[in-house]
């Protein structure tokens, strides 16, 4: 019974793409100090958990404008493999409670799917790489997660990637179902 209630759970929440985990999400210490508009700018998607919305696209961009000291514009781009079209997804994230706390709400514009989502940038360095990580309690039993290294460049160098996942190792976040972005022939 617990098992068709969780997959019920997930339905409604909109969560079926992301890691789900028993228990509860952990407390991970997010970047100190985070300065929203050095963050802001263009960021390339190197490696991710799978995430619905971006499923069969390539060449994810994330283009961060301030809109505010506490909020940005967001604007994700990603070319479609099988037709070669661009699909734009555009939206909202908001700063929680603390400006120099780097946890976000954030509000993409998905449709029916859309719901706030909870964002945390665990570290930036913000001429390099953003280690990102979202995790949602489904119900007292179960989190969904999900995690994406953000790079300045298209292709960044594997030591700027080692920085990035060793944040999640560091944090006892699993890499286990990580994913390269395609970046090629953009």
């Amino acid at each position: 019974m617990f098992q068709y209630v969780t997959v019920f759970a997930l339905f409604l929440c909109g969560i079926n793409s992301q890691i789900i985990r028993p228990g509860k999400c952990p407390d991970v210490p997010v970047q100190e100090n985070f300065n929203l508009i050095e963050f802001g700018g263009v960021w390339y998607e190197a490696e991710r958990t799978p995430i619905g919305f971006e499923d069969g696209g390539s060449c994810t961009k994330h283009s961060l404008t301030p809109l505010s000291n506490v909020k940005l514009h967001v604007l994700i781009s990603q070319l479609l493999r099988e037709s070669g079209q661009t699909r734009l997804i555009d939206g909202t994230a908001t700063l929680n409670d603390k400006p120099d706390e780097a946890k976000f709400t954030v509000n993409l514009n998905l449709g029916p799917e859309s719901r706030p989502t909870p964002y945390f940038a665990l570290e930036v360095d913000y001429n390099e790489y953003a280690s990102v990580w979202s995790c949602s309690q489904v119900n007292e039993n179960t989190y969904a997660e999900f995690a994406i290294v953000l790079a300045r460049s298209r292709n960044p160098s594997e030591e700027t990637l080692n920085k990035a996942r060793n944040v999640y190792d560091r944090n006892n976040i699993s890499r286990k179902e990580f994913q390269k972005v395609d970046q090629n022939n953009c």
